[in-house]
């Protein structure tokens, strides 16, 4: 038996298990499937378990030993298997041989990735899937962080498939010896054939095989593209900017292609995403069609077309796509041909689709785009250590999507998403923050399951609504820190009730409370302020009540109006009223009551004046002190009942322009502290009347008298000295005693006289001197008669010292 030019070797197969034919399509940005019809041998009786080779990795080998071209080679894993036919001990089994990628559509997953770019997405979801650092390789260049990228209900190969077709990435494959490898790319730069040598280009018609290996046909085909591509969107961070992308697809190109929402924020992206839907379409404008023998003419590689009778068409081209066909029933296992049914009966055929190698390939948009219809729930988030919702700049919210599988928490579960809200404007708005833990609504603009917004609140057993069947007349708005807007609708007992929990403060108004239509109450401070006017109108009682301090600052003019009777009372405490000015009229009676002490200050002048008669009654002591003067008008009497006290802590002068009449009923008492007592009466007599005198001096006495003085003394007069008395006499000195004098002088005394000395005795004189010693130089004198005891009388001229008794008739 001559040797299999098809082969394949598989740790779940039979060693001779025998290749029958194959056929497949590869395309660049999609898994490859290969169909494999393969023969296997059992014994009688014995079963293929079909299950044991699914998933088991497989190599399949074409090789023309012949030739110097190397084998060609596909390498994957089992994706099915399928009994078609069992004859003569040998079973037809169709095998389905995929890459590993394919497995990924396998899957279904929800799931959102937050603060990463799309290279990074892609690879976090292929090594998910158990692929390494050796199954796949990146040849990309830098991309922006996205802040939010959701998988929704969706295979993982869609999900990533539909994220690089819009970046423009495309993907094949390399195979080698045991496994294949994933190459995603985003450039130019392509991949060469393994085989170095031009592929031929040899037309052929039916069985001819004199060319070998070529490419029998070549067919290209050109279409119409649109002029451009427009793309447009929006950034609710800044509004106003233009965000938008053109470029330019073919000049001769009809029409163009407008697109809204394609999720980009900024200028750049839009010009970035503009060109690369520009080179999708620029991608299939020119595209070309080939069958031949060719082998390793696959997806994502190129090579170089030769003899073409046109010499443009001899250049490089990319091959887009191939579908192979191996057929070895129709040479050595003929008896199965018919089973396999394959279009050729070459030993491999393959028809390819390819580009211009200088035209930069971009993969057709076609994986869908998934649509959420109708809202999701999520959960609001937050930093573990607080139980409010975490806000960013912009009011947004971290939401936890309950269908979001992954175990992201807080503000990596998702991007800040907007809240809709019922009103806003440029400083208008209406924003309720949440907390975390809220059940939300999500709507999703456009169905796209990366643009979220936030519809409303959803209550929950433990988020429950303020309003169930207990009160369902009120209409309930309330916040987390629990303060309340309470609007109850029940037919008569209407009311609004607005409250807070911090001291107890709240306003309720509507239907009586407490006996009150209208509370405003607070267990703390208080203020009303307005910046103009403010008027109440109380049709009935009004009823204050301050617990403590109670003050009032009006810095305009005050009038109150009472058209009835106005009582005040003070229980314990004092009344201090202070005004800059005040006039007060009372048009009749007033009377005002002090039970204890009053006590008035004026700093300034004080005018009362009376039009008629005033009557003060005081019956204990009256104190009047007066700062400075105190005048009266006209007339001005005050007759006090009881004592009467004045003191007055500085000088006191009074002035009275007319005469002063004081009368005493009892004793008179002056006290003087400091300094000295004067009377001065200029021009007229001062006139002491009273019947006993006593004048007592702990000092010195002065007397001057600057005109003549007179003493009448009608009683007895009697001088005491107790030291020395001195009598200077300058001037005339008379002494007239019209009924008798005694001097008694019981020390000595001393008599200087300086001048003409005149003494007339009219009566008797009596002189008793027990001792005189005179020294006269002239006496002149006449003496009627004298009677004296003198002790001792010494007189020395100016000089006299006598002890003398008088007695003068």
């Amino acid at each position: 038996m001559s040797q299999d030019l098809i082969t394949i070797s598989s740790s779940a197969l039979p060693e001779s298990t025998r290749v029958a034919a194959f056929t497949g399509i590869e395309a660049i940005s999609r898994p490859y499937e290969i169909e494999i019809f393969l023969l296997i041998r059992g014994g009688p009786g014995e079963e293929i378990d079909l299950a044991d080779p699914i998933g088991a990795k497989a190599r399949l080998v074409i090789d023309r030993q012949n030739d110097r071209i190397p084998p060609f080679v596909f390498c994957g894993v089992f994706g099915e298997i399928e009994l078609l036919h069992a004859l003569d001990g040998w079973a037809l089994v169709r095998a389905l041989l995929v890459p590993r990628l394919w497995q990924l559509g396998l899957s279904r997953h929800s799931r959102i990735f937050t603060g990463r770019s799309v290279p990074e997405v892609i690879e976090a979801v292929l090594q998910d899937n158990g692929l390494t650092g050796g199954d796949y390789e990146l040849r990309l260049g830098g991309y922006e962080v996205e802040e939010h990228i959701c998988q929704y209900r969706e295979s993982d190969l869609d999900f990533i498939s539909r994220w690089m077709e819009r970046e423009g990435i495309y993907y094949f494959f390399e195979h080698g010896d045991d496994r294949e490898k994933l190459i995603l790319a985003d450039n130019l730069t392509y991949d060469k054939s393994p085989i170095s040598q031009p592929v031929r280009y040899y037309p052929q018609a039916g069985g001819d095989h004199s060319a070998g290996a070529s490419l029998r046909s070549f067919k290209a085909s050109h279409t119409t593209l649109p002029a451009k591509v427009m793309l447009k969107d929006y950034d609710y961070a800044r509004p106003k900017l233009d965000v938008s992308g053109i470029a330019p697809v073919s000049d001769s190109g009809v029409g163009e292609v407008s697109l809204y929402g394609e999720r980009f924020f900024s200028p750049s992206a839009g010009s970035r995403l503009a060109k690369l839907r520009s080179e999708e379409l620029l991608a299939k404008q020119v595209t070309y069609r080939a069958k031949g023998t060719r082998f390793h003419l696959r997806a994502g590689y190129t090579f170089d077309l030769e003899e073409h009778p046109l010499p443009s068409f001899n250049t490089t081209y990319l091959t887009t796509s191939a579908r192979h066909f191996g057929n070895q029933a129709a040479q050595t296992l003929a008896q199965f041909h018919d089973l396999v049914n394959l279009p050729y009966n070459d030993i491999y055929t393959v028809e390819l689709t390819a580009i211009p190698a200088k035209t930069q390939f971009r993969p057709e948009s076609r994986t869908p785009w998934p649509r959420i219809d109708g809202f999701q729930n999520g959960i609001i988030e937050g930093p573990a250590n607080s139980e409010y919702a975490q806000i960013d700049s912009h009011g947004r919210y971290s939401v936890k999507f309950q269908f979001d599988e992954s175990d992201l928490r807080g503000t990596e579960a998702s991007t800040f998403v907007r809240m809709l809200q019922p009103h806003g404007g440029s400083i208008e708005g209406f924003h309720f923050p949440l907390r975390k833990g809220t059940e939300v609504m999500i709507a999703f603009l456009g169905g796209d399951p990366d643009r979220p917004v936030i519809a409303g609140v959803a209550p929950n057993a433990l988020t429950p609504s303020p309003v169930t069947s207990r009160n369902y007349t009120r209409n309930v708005l309330q916040t987390g820190g629990r303060n309340r807007l309470e609007i109850e609708d029940l037919a008569g007992q209407q009311r609004i009730t607005l409250s807070t929990p911090h001291a107890n403060t709240y306003l309720r108004m509507g239907s009586a409370n407490d006996d009150h239509e209208l509370i405003a109450k607070t267990d703390l401070r208080g203020l009303w302020c307005t910046g103009n006017n403010t008027d109440f109108n109380i049709k009935g009682h009004w009823w204050i009540e301050v617990d403590q301090d109670k003050k009032e600052h009006v810095t305009g003019a005050v009038e109150e109006v009472y058209k009835a009777t106005k009582v005040e009372h003070v229980d314990s405490g004092s009344v201090t009223e202070t005004y800059k000015s005040q006039n007060t009229t009372i048009a009749q009676t007033y009377d005002f009551s002090v039970g204890t002490t009053t006590t008035e200050t004026y700093t300034g002048d004080h005018t009362i004046t009376h039009s008629a008669n005033v009557t003060e009654k005081v019956g204990g002591n009256f104190h009047l002190g007066v700062g400075a003067d105190a005048e009266g008008g006209a007339k001005h009497a005050v007759n006090v009942s009881g004592t009467y006290k004045m003191h007055v802590t500085g000088t006191e002068t009074r002035n009275i322009d007319g005469a002063q009449t004081i009368t005493v009923g009892g004793g008179q008492t002056f006290n003087v502290s400091g300094g000295d007592v004067k009377f001065e009466v200029p021009g007229n007599h001062f006139i002491v009347n009273c019947i006993d005198q006593s004048v007592t001096l702990t000092g010195k006495s002065w007397h001057e008298t600057n005109g003549p003085k007179s003493e009448l003394v009608k009683g007895f007069k009697h001088d005491t000295v107790l030291g020395i008395h001195s009598d200077n006499h300058i001037g005339l000195h008379q002494e007239f005693h019209a009924v008798g004098a005694i001097d008694i002088t019981m020390a000595a005394k001393f008599e200087m006289f300086v001048g003409l000395k005149l003494e007339i005795e009219a009566a008797a004189g009596i002189h008793l001197r027990v001792c005189e010693i005179a020294d006269k130089r002239m006496k002149l004198g006449s003496v009627g008669a004298r009677i004296r005891s003198v002790a001792a009388d010494i007189t020395g001229g100016a000089v006299r010292i006598s002890q003398r008794f008088h007695i003068i008739a």
